[in-house]
């Protein structure tokens, strides 16, 4: 039932190109951001997830120690 709604409608064949256009687009736009990034950015990214564990540790031993 829905194939043949799908083929009633005009033009249909045009949007999976589309969408195929617009995820390279996409793709391609973040790998030349990813490569064109700097390596202390890169690092200071590749970090952040430990760092932020780290000063939470942190403030949870301030806290517990000023209780």
């Amino acid at each position: 039932m829905y194939k043949d709604v799908l083929r009633s409608i005009e033009g249909i064949e045009v949007f999976p190109v589309i969408g195929i256009i617009i995820f390279f687009t996409f793709f391609t736009a973040w790998l030349i951001y990813a490569f064109s990034m700097k390596k202390e950015q890169v690092n200071a990214l590749s970090s952040l997830p430990l760092e932020l564990d780290s000063d939470a540790h942190k403030n949870e031993l301030t806290n517990e120690s000023n209780v």
